[in-house]
């Protein structure tokens, strides 16, 4: 949109032409003519206005209508008369008045005021504070030089007091400073300017009357513009955790994975703190923090793939041309880049860019065979669990664990939420009921061996923590003798299922034990001791299913070694009698 003044004066131009009769020679009482209207050329960029004398031989000019004061200027060779109008104030719209010494009727023209224009910097036209977001949006791709990265120049024209966007960018010229060259708006390449910063001038065109359909539209050049370039920000340093698989990038900044399609971190409001912090809203939920400068973004929502997807290679290979990607010495893929920024705002341009690298994860987990998961051996039965790393020192794979409501629906936020502890190779770690809670999951995952990898994905234990299963058992006896009771006894906590007693013995108290597979109570939780239980030591296996499937057990100590009842006397043998002497 122009500035609407613009074209009023033009209009009131042409009605004081019609007013005047200017548009042929006119004949007045006495034969007295006036200058064509047409014969009038204004040069605004030499600011110079060429009469076509006609019969005249001297041309007069003044800025007072029915001027006492007349300058006068010799017709040259070619018929024309040229003088200099640089002295019309550029504020105002002024009447010059021309006649000539056979044309002696005067003629008007109106040279305008000139337009003032106003410039604006704005990092990034969806930050600038205008209404015609889109118009302008329309604007700059006909310029593919100016983008979020360098920035663009909005116009204005003032009149009556409110600024009126001017669109008519290729109108525009520009320079560097007050003494630079002026030059087209499409010579404007900001990356440029903007690299240690710079001041620039603007102006719109001017446009000569010869130059227009009716030889009489010209203007004059528009006020200058400056705007002043802030020196280009340096890169932002952004961080990887590989521990909690996250990106720290400070509010206001941006990524990419093209270096083209930008996400905005938001900027929190400056009142705000803790939880209650109010945030715009952007393509995802942003991270809760406490930290009003930092945020944290998970990898896998940056990467735009799955909560629980292992970071790999294959991420690379299945979306050929989407990431930029790290290789080593022997042509491996061993990360991901991401691209980050401080994001343009509506003074600014973005900063300079910085590359992050993702390194891929390069173990997987195997907890069916690498970790056990027990619950704890007491009688009250729901004290927690003891989960045990079975890798090897030398070998040995480091795990980290978590527990979770729901294993198979996690989102990458929730995933680089999680409180994760360490399970070294070899080790066993206790976790208490009050954080091993009823009804949660435990997954595991492989601890980066480095700073240059990401940890994998996780495995989920299959089983539910439910304290509804045998994690203890123990005996009790009436005595260690033949005829003698021993009683299993189990957790206090509610099992599940069906309970089964196994019963077993060895001679030997750490040696190997052999089901015990007759007898009174061989089955079920009392067990009278036999006398071929003699010289043996005996213990009990108790085991259940719980309700989601998980079976379980737990071994007693073995009981004392079973002996014979010293309370009850040895029978004598029966004397063997003589042989019958043979007769």
């Amino acid at each position: 949109m122009r500035k609407t003044g613009k074209y009023m004066a033009v209009l009131f131009g042409a009605m004081s032409l019609l007013l005047l009769g200017r548009t042929t020679a006119v004949h007045a009482a006495g034969n007295a003519t006036m200058l064509p209207d047409t014969s009038i050329q204004v040069d605004y960029e030499f600011e110079e206005m060429e009469i076509t004398a006609g019969q005249n031989t001297v041309i007069y000019y003044s800025d007072i209508s029915n001027a006492v004061t007349w300058e006068a200027v010799e017709v040259g060779p070619d018929g024309k008369a040229v003088f200099d109008i640089s002295w019309v104030k550029p504020n105002y719209t002024t009447r010059v008045y021309v006649k000539g010494d056979k044309d002696s009727l005067v003629t008007a023209r109106y040279i305008e005021a000139q337009e003032k224009l106003s410039a604006e910097f704005v990092g990034d036209i969806s930050a600038a504070d205008v209404v015609d977001i889109d118009t302008w949006k329309q604007v700059y791709k006909k310029y593919p030089a100016f983008t979020s990265e360098t920035g663009y120049i909005l116009f204005f024209t003032k009149q009556g007091g409110a600024d009126t966007a001017y669109f008519d960018v290729e109108n525009i010229e520009w320079r560097k400073g007050t003494y630079g060259n002026w030059q087209s708006f499409d010579k404007l390449n900001l990356s440029q300017m903007n690299a240690k910063g710079a001041s620039l001038c603007f102006r719109i065109k001017a446009v000569n009357d010869a130059d227009t359909q009716d030889k009489i539209s010209g203007h004059r050049y528009s006020s200058e513009a400056r705007v002043t370039l802030q020196k280009l920000a340096a890169a932002p340093t952004v961080s990887v955790n590989n521990a909690t698989m996250t990106l720290t990038l400070r509010n206001g900044m941006e990524y990419s994975l093209n270096d083209k399609d930008w996400t905005l971190i938001p900027t929190y409001s400056k009142k705000a703190t803790g939880n209650d912090v109010a945030v715009p809203v952007v393509d995802f939920d942003i991270l809760p923090t406490t930290n009003q400068r930092v945020t944290t973004v998970a990898v896998p929502l940056v990467l735009d793939v799955a909560a629980n997807r292992k970071i790999d290679a294959t991420i690379v290979t299945q979306n050929p041309g989407k990431y930029e990607v790290e290789k080593n010495e022997d042509g491996e893929l061993t990360g991901i880049y991401v691209f980050a920024r401080m994001a343009a705002g509506q003074r600014k341009s973005a900063s300079k860019t910085t590359k992050v690298l993702i390194p891929f994860a390069k173990a997987d987990p195997d907890i069916a065979n690498d970790i056990t998961v027990e619950y704890q051996k007491t009688k009250k039965g729901d004290s927690g669990v003891i989960l045990t790393n079975n890798t090897d020192t030398v070998d040995g794979v480091n795990y980290q664990y978590a527990i979770v409501d729901d294993p198979d629906n996690l989102t990458p936020e929730e995933l680089s939420e999680l409180k994760w502890s360490t399970l070294k190779a070899a080790k066993s770690v206790k976790v208490s009921s009050t954080k091993a809670l009823t009804g949660k999951y435990l997954i595991f995952r492989v601890v980066a061996a480095s700073k240059s990898e990401l940890p994998s994905a996780y495995q989920k234990y299959p089983y539910q923590i439910l304290y509804d299963k045998v994690a203890y058992a123990a005996i009790s006896t009436t005595s260690l003798y033949p005829g003698g009771v021993i009683t299993a006894v189990t957790s206090n906590n509610a099992i599940a299922g069906e309970i089964t007693y196994t019963w077993e013995r060895s001679a030997k108290i750490n040696g190997e034990y052999t089901k015990i597979t007759s007898g009174t109570g061989y089955a079920n939780s009392k067990y009278t001791i036999k006398e071929s239980d003699i010289g043996y030591y005996i213990r009990v296996v108790i085991s259940n299913t719980s309700k989601t499937g998980e079976k379980a057990s737990a071994t007693s100590k073995a009981s004392g070694k079973i002996v014979k009842d010293p309370t009850v006397p040895t029978p004598t043998p029966s004397p063997t009698p003589a042989p019958t002497p043979k007769p």
